[in-house]
């Protein structure tokens, strides 16, 4: 549950209100009738989800794209929270920890360790190099920092491709549709007053799929843009408490080991 308060703590205020108005339009639009094609009080009534089943096959890799998106964002909100990247008591504790290059060297390399987070990782590959120069040092931490800041990206070009290719995937199923469409109204064996109707009926449900496909795409691309921001963020704070520990003990400071031998 605390991690789960954190998540939410990070996550902007406008993406929470952005979701919910997707659910709650969601939720209404499951509950409302479509009419189908017909005049009056008679025409059959055609809920939601039936509507969506109009898009044939169309609609199983759209969900699937759905699907895969879905378990991206889900993955990408709790890896990318700020407490897993960077604890806020990381870099106090390890001041606290790591006092003496000789002495508490192992101590420092185990509290690294066992806070197994991108920004302990950076920082281990730091300290392994500190009994060299400082153009070492940041050589080292500047090494794992790409590496860490690779893992961040890591699933987000999947979500990416959701983004592009579920609506691509809805405007296939429509032009297959309309395709159909104008095919079956265009059978001489049909009654000229019915071929309207029958063509109506298949424009509408050829239109079903670009209309599950935006609305699968547009989640994706929104998720796929705050994430971006938030890993740019991410990598400013790892470059800033990186600076913050190459001063503290390779500057020679209060707490510093002076200049380090190469």
């Amino acid at each position: 549950m605390r991690q789960l308060s954190r998540t939410l703590r990070d996550v902007p205020v406008w993406l929470v209100v952005a979701a919910v108005v997707a659910v709650v339009g969601a939720v209404c639009a499951a509950q409302t009738t479509v009419p189908a094609p017909g005049v009056g009080e008679t025409a059959e009534k055609m809920s939601f989800l039936e509507l969506l089943l109009k898009g044939r096959w169309f609609m199983v890799p759209i969900g699937l794209c759905s699907l895969l998106g879905l378990a991206v964002i889900i993955e990408r909100l709790f890896a990318l929270r700020r407490g897993a990247v960077i604890p806020a008591d990381f870099l106090p504790g390890l001041k606290g920890t790591f006092r003496h290059e000789s002495s508490d060297r192992k101590a420092g390399l185990e509290y690294c360790r066992l806070r197994d987070c991108p920004i302990s990782r950076v920082t281990l590959a730091g300290i392994r190099k500190l009994h060299r120069s400082e153009e070492a040092v940041e050589q080292a931490i500047e090494d794992a920092g790409g590496h860490e800041v690779s893992k961040l990206r890591r699933n987000l070009g999947l979500l990416q491709a959701v983004a592009a290719v579920a609506p691509m995937l809805g405007l296939l199923g429509t032009v297959w549709g309309m395709i159909d469409a104008f095919q079956v109204a265009s059978d001489p064996g049909v009654d000229v007053t019915n071929r309207g109707p029958l063509l109506g009926k298949g424009i509408y449900e050829a239109l079903v799929t670009t209309f599950a496909g935006l609305t699968v795409a547009i989640p994706a691309l929104i998720f796929y843009s705050f994430f971006r921001g938030k890993i740019e963020k991410l990598i400013t704070e790892i470059n800033e408490v990186s600076v913050e520990f190459v001063e503290h003990y390779m500057g020679g400071g209060e707490g510093g080991f002076g200049d380090a031998n190469p």
